[in-house]
């Protein structure tokens, strides 16, 4: 399914290395899965999460605190799934497959949850997962739990995956190419987007900033897209120990600017938190 990162030519797997027409190689990983990021798209030496706070999302997540949210996600989806024609799904006649692709997978949580509840609830078709993510680290817990679905280390802003050759596409607080997404869908394929809505962790922020800002609201409809469907979901949860609330301060931007006493402040006395989020379901718009 992975094109080439230098030539866009398609990759194919030829005992564990992909190779392309052009002569370019690619290993595949003990874990499993396939480096396609080129230098140039490097910002530092080790880009995306750094293993201590890859390792403090997965605790985390495996507790099941925003288990609501990945829920959620696959109910959306599932909607979206039952309403489309079967002619509209490439290879029907054959297999009757979707691919979903998770852009900024992280270690591999939602899209493993969805995947989970798409292909239990319904027997029509099969719905095949993959994803990427720039952290290294992140893709390698990603690919070694997940191994039903492809992962590879790459940028959301320049996506290894043929044109027009997903179904779904799921966004999960990454940063990504409004046309690069645009590019990877087939006609009135979905984009699902999650990010944090205004009042998201707001005992948490509190704990950081003097006057915590809420987060902002979502940004217009891109071009070559409509919007499907919008909402909020809100929940709380308890979080019992210390270490599961510095694990909550490292998945997020608020760890780099925490204090040493605002931090110790945290896993003291952070115990009843509100999630919320924002979801958009974005369609793309047939021949964009």
């Amino acid at each position: 399914m992975w094109i080439c990162p230098a030539c866009q030519s398609p990759l194919t797997l030829v005992e564990r290395t992909y190779k392309c027409a052009s002569g370019h190689t690619y290993d595949v990983a003990k874990e499993g899965y396939v480096n396609l990021l080129l230098a140039q798209h490097k910002r530092s030496k080790e880009p995306g999460d750094n293993k201590q706070m890859v390792n403090a999302r997965r605790s985390f997540l495996e507790q099941g605190y925003y288990q609501p949210l990945a829920q959620r996600m696959a109910e959306v989806l599932e909607q979206f799934s039952r309403s489309v024609p079967a002619s509209d799904i490439e290879g029907l006649a054959a297999e009757r497959l979707i691919n979903l692709f998770d852009v900024g997978c992280g270690e591999g949580y939602y899209l493993d949850h969805v995947l989970t509840r798409l292909n239990e609830h319904q027997d029509s078709f099969v719905v095949k997962g993959a994803g990427l993510d720039i952290s290294k680290i992140a893709v390698q817990k990603a690919a070694k739990k997940y191994s039903a679905s492809e992962f590879c280390v790459a940028s959301s802003f320049a996506i290894p995956i043929p044109d027009a050759s997903q179904q779904g596409v799921i966004q999960v607080f990454a940063p990504s190419s409004e046309q690069e997404i645009l590019r990877v869908l087939d006609d009135d394929g979905v984009w699902l987007q999650v990010n944090p809505a205004a009042e998201h962790l707001a005992e948490l922020k509190a704990c950081v900033y003097a006057a915590p800002a809420e987060h902002k609201s979502a940004l217009p409809v891109p071009a070559g897209f409509e919007l499907c469907h919008e909402e909020t979901v809100t929940f709380s949860f308890t979080l019992d120990s210390s270490d599961m609330r510095l694990n909550l301060l490292m998945m997020t931007p608020y760890y780099w600017s925490t204090s040493v006493q605002n931090t110790q402040r945290i896993k003291d006395l952070l115990t009843n938190v509100s999630a919320q989020f924002s979801l958009r379901l974005l369609r793309k718009n047939a021949g964009s």
